[in-house]
């Protein structure tokens, strides 16, 4: 079966001045393929926007005034220090202004048994150069208990729905409703042997992950359960998307957020 990367090389997952952005009474219109629009509060405020340059690629969850989760492949290949960060928005931050201090990222770790093609530990901690705080801006709690097939979950990100946009129409966070599909029907429906590491879900009804909603949460019971990896084709109703599972990897990001510190 095909990797078909190239829809997300180019992804999901912030910039802001030292406490953070804020909007108060967003205006949103629908975006993830065919999701849901959502205040970016209401999934709990820790959505984050990743930018290179000015570009928005990636989406990513905050966990601390300073840590956050993302996926590894987002990173591949690129200048980290042309990444920034944004919370606390729903709407996609201009992030060409000038006349605001970026917050990069002081490190940027991956996971050392990262293999994208393989779909095995696709996940990066980030460290911002600023505390991210304020009243819109939360903090996610990790995935305490595994998830089962009888289990909905909910997906955010900043993506795309696959449509052409005006210039300087920006992203909205979108979410989807979706079922954890069983790993055997996940393999059968792929046609792949799976490692465990993986989480997959998909409800087969042309809503799916998009361009730029890389390394976004999967949310169940207000707790990140996931990191969004892949799809196979934006809107796709034969497969499921992949997740790396936040449990699985609960202990590299607690070691490494300890490692790199909270000052």
């Amino acid at each position: 079966m095909p990797s078909n990367w190239s829809l997300f090389v180019s992804l999901i997952l912030m910039s802001s001045s030292g406490i953070g952005a804020e909007e108060s009474d967003p205006k949103i219109q629908p975006r993830i393929y065919n999701g849901k629009s959502t205040a970016n509060g209401i999934i709990g405020g820790f959505g984050v926007q990743i930018f290179y340059k000015t570009k928005l690629v990636c989406t990513g969850t905050l966990l601390t005034t300073r840590h956050l989760i993302t996926a590894a492949h987002c990173f591949e290949n690129m200048d980290q220090s042309e990444f920034h960060v944004v919370a606390g928005m729903t709407a996609e931050f201009n992030a060409s202004s000038q006349s605001i201090r970026k917050n990069g990222m002081v490190e940027v770790r991956l996971h050392p048994a990262f293999k994208k093609k393989k779909f095995i530990a696709d996940i990066a901690v980030v460290k911002t150069r600023f505390p991210l705080k304020g009243r819109s801006i939360g903090y996610a709690k990790l995935c305490q208990y595994p998830l089962y097939n009888v289990d909905t979950v909910t997906v955010a990100g900043w993506g795309t729905d696959g449509k052409s946009t005006e210039p300087g129409e920006r992203n909205y966070l979108r979410t989807m409703r979706i079922p954890i599909v069983e790993h055997k029907d996940c393999e059968k429906k792929l046609e792949r042997k799976m490692p465990p590491n993986v989480l997959c879900a998909g409800a087969y009804n042309h809503r799916t992950l998009c361009s730029g909603d890389s390394g976004g949460p999967l949310i169940w019971r207000g707790e990140v359960c996931g990191i969004s990896t892949w799809t196979w084709k934006c809107g796709d109703n034969q497969k499921p998307d992949v997740f790396m599972s936040v449990r699985y990897y609960a202990k590299f990001i607690k070691s490494t957020i300890k490692e790199m510190g909270y000052n």
